[in-house]
């Protein structure tokens, strides 16, 4: 029992560092687009504005539309995850490597339960503090097609090394 509940953990564990990795993925897309959007939408509004002067109000509109947009983007939740994302997928790969590491002792029979049971609260307990170093204010949204492609990675992983379990 305390072997299943091991590899679960240790499945759930890269599963969620490849969920991580995938949402920062988003979020730096997210943020690229929205910046080249405002670049061009500035750029492009001055020149306009000059050579169309019959429809200025409008290229005004535009260029401080952008000039709002730009400000308020700074404090856009996706942005300011980016960076503790990459920090915390990081952290909980290597956290994962450990407990593949440990999975050896574990597989082979050598811990008894209450030690097999012990390295499992201990890989928790290190998951949960990575999260809340990286998210001190709480969680992050869960996104069904995001989490759906981090199972489908880890499968393939667990597929690939551990193909007998």
């Amino acid at each position: 029992m305390y072997q299943s509940q091991y590899w679960k953990e240790m499945q759930e564990l890269r599963a969620h560092a490849y969920y991580l990795e995938l949402y920062q993925i988003r979020c730096e897309r997210i943020e690229r687009g929205i910046s080249i959007l405002l670049a061009v939408a500035s750029s492009a509004s001055i020149g306009a504005w000059a050579i169309w002067k019959s429809v200025a109000m409008v290229w005004g509109g535009i260029i401080a539309t952008s000039q709002v947009l730009s400000v308020a983007y700074q404090f856009l939740p996706f942005k300011a995850r980016i960076k503790p994302l990459g920090v915390a997928a990081i952290e909980l790969f290597m956290l994962a490597d450990d407990a593949e590491h440990g999975w050896y002792e574990v597989s082979q029979g050598e811990l008894t339960e209450k030690e097999v049971h012990g390295k499992r609260m201990e890989l928790r307990r290190k998951k949960t503090s990575i999260m809340k170093a990286a998210f001190p204010g709480g969680t992050i949204p869960v996104d069904d097609e995001l989490l759906s492609n981090a199972e489908e990675k880890n499968a393939c992983y667990f597929k690939n090394y551990y193909a007998e379990n």
